[in-house]
């Protein structure tokens, strides 16, 4: 069988599905070529998964601290293969409907894995044999896989991050090696579902490529709520016994762990899929676009995680629409200087812009901060732990970064990244009217207290909530 299409996307993750859709919108023919899943890891083992099983590790949350809400206690325990169930039982749901969207806009799903011959050519190599088909552009969206560290000897106890959420037991003592989102996300679910939890990283600190204090912030919270974090070190061996594995540390310590997670980056999936035939250009695994993301070969672009940068699906979300568009005869472009990043933590921490320290060396700074602890929304819903800062240039008075740790700051963050993303000065917050009682004051009071103005708080922009 062969087919001619307008545009074809090899892989159905965020990239390649949502890049699918807007094609499709745009009148293109498609066809998605995917070898696994459509939706990727992030529907499939990653943010979705993450999330739903988080969902059900706040319900237990809230219901321990019934006490704190006037009711009278009620014990609870999780039961792991039920919050297994449901998570599959959400991720299948969402990957219909995705597929659903594909029959919706006439978009062709080719399960198989797809190798380019040439610039028009693909071979799709799928359980009942091959295939060819033709496209006038190409979009590589093929993602990426967890990375793994060789001294972890192959065991049904020891995760990558991807697989970690499948598991059909609930682990005593929790080792989780990699001191990033992911890691953090994930030393954060286990504790509260009642591991013990050890979070290792080889930096000084814990997210460090995010704003020191901020992450010392949370560093204090988790260990608040007992987990081990431990940083500058990593792990020297890896010895198994009947209960688990002993692991040394390389600052000389031992850890004794009955599961192990590994969260210590991923690798790109551009082998094997015919670059190097065409002349595709790469650097370290990474496919190299130009601002229309398309490659140094005409006709063939690249999206998502295939060409390094964030490693986020949201990311992926931009890219695919963008490269659809500019493979299609449109222009857009993307401006990697706003983009939200969030860590689903307990509490969550999401930023955009750049850190305190990245400012300062370059920037007249003025840095705000305003604690959850003094905000009435925060009061009544119990949740006190919390910090929003926004760091300012005070000659054109525009956000440069902006920082929010507590409930619901992946949600909050929006308002500081539209303020960025149409170069909206930070008084413009300030003079924007925000319902109250809500979390979102917070960012408001931050607003306030960079000018001076700040009503809830005695400080008006030094000092720090730690």
């Amino acid at each position: 069988m062969q087919g001619k299409y307008d545009i074809v996307f090899l892989g159905g993750g965020p990239a390649g599905y949502q890049g699918a859709i807007r094609a499709a919108q745009l009148g293109a023919k498609v066809a998605v070529v995917e070898e696994q899943q459509v939706g990727g890891v992030c529907l499939n083992r990653g943010c979705i998964p993450t999330k739903t099983v988080r969902a059900s590790v706040e319900v237990g949350r809230l219901i321990r601290r019934a006490r704190e809400y006037g009711f009278r206690a009620v014990e609870v325990s999780p039961d792991i293969a039920a919050i297994v169930t449901r998570k599959n039982r959400i991720v299948k749901g969402l990957r219909t409907s995705v597929e659903r969207l594909f029959s919706a806009n006439k978009i062709d799903l080719i399960p198989g894995r797809g190798v380019l011959l040439n610039p028009c050519g693909i071979e799709v190599k799928g359980a009942e044999g091959s295939q060819l088909i033709e496209a006038a552009k190409v979009v590589i969206a093929t993602g990426s896989n967890p990375e793994t560290l060789p001294i972890f000897p192959e065991s049904p106890h020891i995760f990558t991050a991807d697989a970690i959420l499948d598991i059909g037991y609930l682990p005593k003592h929790l080792l989780v090696v990699g001191g990033g989102a992911i890691g953090v996300e994930m030393a954060a679910i286990f504790r509260e579902l009642g591991s013990h939890v050890t979070l290792v990283e080889a930096e000084a600190s814990l997210l460090p490529s995010e704003d020191a204090e901020m992450v010392a912030y949370l560093m204090n919270v988790l260990k608040r709520r007992k987990i081990n974090v431990r940083c500058n070190v990593t792990v020297e061996s890896v010895g198994e016994t009947i209960e688990g594995f002993i692991i040394r540390l390389t600052d000389g310590t031992d850890l004794v762990s009955d599961t192990i997670i590994q969260a210590v980056g991923r690798r790109l999936n551009t082998d094997g899929i015919g670059l190097e035939g065409l002349g595709v250009e790469t650097s370290e695994g990474r496919i190299i676009v130009n601002e229309n993301l398309e490659t140094n070969v005409a006709g063939i672009y690249a999206a998502g995680d295939v060409i390094g940068g964030w490693l986020l699906a949201h990311v992926a979300f931009f890219e695919g629409i963008c490269a659809a568009e500019n493979a299609l005869g449109k222009t857009k472009k993307i401006d990697y200087r706003v983009v939200p990043r969030c860590i689903f933590s307990l509490p969550e921490y999401a930023a955009v812009g750049i850190s305190e320290e990245e400012a300062r060396p370059k920037n007249s700074v003025r840095v705000g901060r305003f604690p959850f602890k003094s905000l009435g929304m925060a009061q009544a819903m119990g949740e006190m732990e919390g910090l929003v800062k926004i760091i300012m240039d005070t000659r054109t008075d525009r956000i440069l970064g902006a920082h929010i740790i507590g409930p619901h700051a992946s949600d909050m963050i929006a308002e500081t990244a539209l303020a960025m993303r149409a170069d909206l000065p930070s008084s413009m917050i300030e003079d924007t009217i925000h319902a109250h009682p809500t979390l979102s004051e917070a960012v408001l009071e931050v607003a306030q207290a960079l000018h001076g103005r700040a009503i809830h708080i005695p400080e008006q922009v030094e000092g720090a909530f730690l």
